[in-house]
This record gives structure tokens, sequence and C-alpha cells, in this order.
């Protein structure tokens, strides 16, 4: 994605943008060169999608891509566009306070690993989506809450909360 906003392919496209207009002027030939420029660049995008190489992950973020995240630990918000993931959330650490995490996920799946001894409370939006808890499935359409064994209100948790649109989450404890 990068060679789109190189200065080579920039420098290339006025070139050849400069002889079509001394062409049109000495030959009399139209070439319509942003059509051209365009449709090139349509196919070049389709290309680096086909073969992989067109994609986005940074930090918590993926975009057309695949990539395996690790917490940090902390509060943290995760997203996957058009993707998919594997997010763990094992070595969360609940002593000192809780632990908000936030998982989005808009055209793509994604899998979470949390630890079935953390106490926490999952919070789960689908809109047209599939999502699968440790104990079943949370629904095509809706909202739903699922608080895992060990958890206790007004103590310190994990509070995970999913939005899932038009993709797929599954969430496992191990």
């Amino acid at each position: 994605m990068g060679f789109l906003f190189s200065g080579l392919f920039w420098g290339v496209v006025l070139v050849i943008f400069g002889l079509t207009i001394v062409i049109k002027a000495v030959f009399k030939i139209d070439i319509p060169i942003f059509r051209i420029v365009f449709a090139l660049v349509i196919i070049y995008l389709g290309l680096k999608m086909l073969f992989g190489g067109f994609g986005i992950h940074k930090g918590t973020s993926v975009i057309f891509h695949e990539a395996k995240l690790r917490s940090s630990g902390k509060n943290g918000e995760y997203n996957v566009i058009f993707g998919a993931s594997d997010i763990d959330l094992t070595n969360i650490d609940i002593s000192k306070e809780s632990v908000f995490t936030e998982v989005n996920v808009v055209f793509g799946s994604s899998t979470v690993y949390i630890d079935e001894n953390i106490p926490a409370v999952i919070k789960i939006s689908t809109v047209f989506a599939d999502s699968k808890l440790p104990k079943g499935n949370a629904g095509f359409f809706g909202d739903y809450v699922y608080k895992t064994k060990n958890f206790v209100e007004d103590e310190n948790c994990l509070t995970l909360e999913v939005d899932v649109v038009f993709g797929s989450v599954r969430i496992i404890s191990r």
C-alpha cells in the first residue's frame, strides 16, 4: 500500500500525464490518462488483496489481515475489520483493580481466550452475527450478558464488552 503514496509512483504519473498533453497537442491523439491510472490502482489493490499483501495490523487493530493479539494485562480495545484474529486475554491481572476490555468485530471473525479462573462478566452485542460463549451461543441479533462461575458482584473482575456486526466471535475459557 505504501507504493501508492511513494514519490516514485506520483512522479511516473505526472511524467505520463505530461507526455499525454504533448501527444494530444502534436499528434491530436487523446489518451484518457486519469481513467487508465484509476483502473491500474484498482487492479493493484485487487492483486494485493488476492495475494495477501494488503492489510493493516497496527497495535490492537486488524484490518483486512489476520493476527494473533496478546493482552497487555491492562484496559484495552481490540478492533477487527474485514479480518480475523485470536485475542489472548489469559494473562489479565485483576488482583489490584478490575480490568475493562472491549472487542469490536465488523465483517470479520475473532476468537477470544479468557482464563476460566478469572472472574469475568461478558457483555456481548450482536447484529446479524454469530457469537459463541463458553456455555453456548449468545445469538444472531441482540444483547446478552454472561458471567463466569467465579464472578462475584462488587469485586475485581474482567469486564469484556464485545460488539459484533456481520461477523463471528467465539469466546473460549481455558
